[in-house]
């Protein structure tokens, strides 16, 4: 297995040493083998799991051929794509991507190769092999919404290399969607009465800027500018974060709440980032910590129940005694920030541009219908015959 380096401006191919304490070097890594008396080297693999998968099952494929036991590749399969490839291009052509993102193409997209069976060529894919593959997924229990992603993942990698085959639409998973439910004032008002000052300024972060849940794990204080009241999305390339749809923008904070943070920054927990963990680094756990919360809070709606790993076994729990309720997550604190512009008169196009939404449309869904208790008024001015 070699990697390549590039020294003195010119690249090299350097061998992978194995062993304890060493560091793997970065990939793209790329196997070397004699085939039919010719030295060769691999496709790209972009996962040091996938080249040591993939330089098994080539020695295995390589002994057996000196066994006779497989026939030597036919000329014209040298000029025909493999499913491999074809993935291992998408991929590397999706390097730009958040980390996140990445990592769900690139399992969705194994997924689909483990799904292949005797299909190797980009070119034996038909529309059986999309409905082997999503029944595949249907059987083994998985989400109307998680079957639906992997197959638009698998599409964009098709389309990526010309390949124009499609599952119909009406075969695609039915994903229902759920109108958007703000968190109630009294329901926030429990929940904050039980937190600490680092709480209270991140959760407060969730509801006066509307931001993803990594989007605030990688604030730092230079995004802040005191003066205009703004915080600023920005990407930090250094520590792999890039905005969703790679788009920067700029977030208008409440005066109160700007206070707040220009007090902190006074003495901060961290000289570059605004909320940290225990070791320093960016904080991770904010839904940890709103799930325990919500628990202490006895927010907890009761009715969830969840298969958790303890002591090496699967155990049922219930969110009336885990912190484990499906109605408190971090996005819905971004739900609850928009549906209170919505209700303080905020333009529907200033929304958009604050939540990072490249479409109204999508906006608008994410909205939902205004709660009846706060168009009461309105609602009572109906005329009753």
């Amino acid at each position: 297995m070699y990697t390549r380096e590039n020294g003195n401006g010119k690249w090299r191919y350097v061998a992978v040493r194995f062993g304890a304490g060493i560091r793997h070097p970065e990939p793209p890594y790329f196997l070397r083998f004699r085939d039919n008396g010719k030295q060769r080297l691999s496709q790209p693999y972009y996962s040091l799991d996938e080249a040591k998968h993939a330089a098994k099952v080539l020695r295995a494929t390589l002994e057996a051929r000196e066994k006779g036991v497989i026939p030597p590749t036919d000329k014209r399969d040298n000029d025909r794509t493999t499913v491999r490839e074809a993935v291992n291009l998408f991929l590397a052509q999706k390097r730009e991507k958040s980390a996140n993102t990445k990592s769900a193409y690139r399992h969705h997209l194994e997924e689909f190769l483990d799904s292949l069976g005797a299909v190797r060529f980009l070119d034996e894919i038909t529309v059986a092999t999309l409905r082997h593959f999503s029944k595949k997924m249907f059987d083994t229990g998985l989400s109307a919404k998680t079957r639906r992603n992997r197959l638009m993942t698998v599409t964009f990698m098709l389309k990526k290399n010309s390949i124009p085959v499609r599952l119909p639409k009406d075969e695609l998973p039915t994903v229902e969607t759920e109108p958007a439910v703000a968190y109630t004032p009294e329901e926030l008002d429990t929940l904050f009465a039980l937190m600490d000052a680092d709480e209270k300024l991140l959760f407060n972060f969730y509801l006066a800027t509307g931001c993803r849940e990594r989007e605030v794990m990688f604030a730092s204080w230079k995004d802040l500018d005191f003066a205009r009241e703004e915080f600023h999305v920005r990407r930090k390339p250094d520590v792999g974060f890039t905005p969703k749809s790679h788009e920067s923008r700029t977030i208008p904070i409440p005066t109160n709440f700007a206070a707040m943070l220009k007090a902190a920054s006074k003495t901060p927990k961290h000289p570059r980032w605004i909320f940290v963990a225990r070791d320093s680094k960016p904080d991770g756990h904010a839904l940890r910590k709103l799930k325990t919360l919500a628990l202490r809070a006895g927010l907890n709606c009761g009715n969830c129940r969840t298969t958790l790993r303890r002591d090496g076994k699967d155990v049922e729990v219930s969110c009336k005694t885990e912190p484990t309720c499906e109605h408190w997550y971090l996005h819905r604190l971004r739900k609850t920030a928009a549906t209170t512009w919505l209700s303080n008169k905020i333009n529907l196009k200033d929304i958009q541009r604050w939540l990072g939404h490249k479409d109204l449309a999508t906006t608008d869904r994410y909205l939902g219908a205004t709660p009846p208790e706060k168009i009461k008024h309105e609602i009572n001015a109906t005329p009753v015959r």
